[in-house]
């Protein structure tokens, strides 16, 4: 799914060109979608509380593993 397309609760990361260095990288939670398809803006929300507005560009999002995948085996 593309980030102009997903839906409030997406967990989503900030792309590793963004302005803000302190919000590179970091994941947060899509709580409000503002716009058209054609100019779309997400508030975002992160662990630290805060809230912040940003483009679909600014965006991607992230792939949910399946629980299948974080297992370890401890016996090879």
């Amino acid at each position: 799914m593309e980030v102009e397309n997903a839906r409030v609760g997406t967990t989503v990361k900030v792309q590793l060109d963004y302005r803000r260095p302190q919000r590179r990288g970091a994941v947060g939670t899509i709580r409000k979608r503002y716009g058209s398809p054609e100019y779309t803006a997400f508030e975002v929300s992160f662990p630290d509380g805060r809230r912040e507005l940003f483009w679909d560009h600014q965006l991607e999002e992230v792939k949910e593993s399946s629980p299948q995948s974080k297992r370890r085996w401890v016996f090879w």
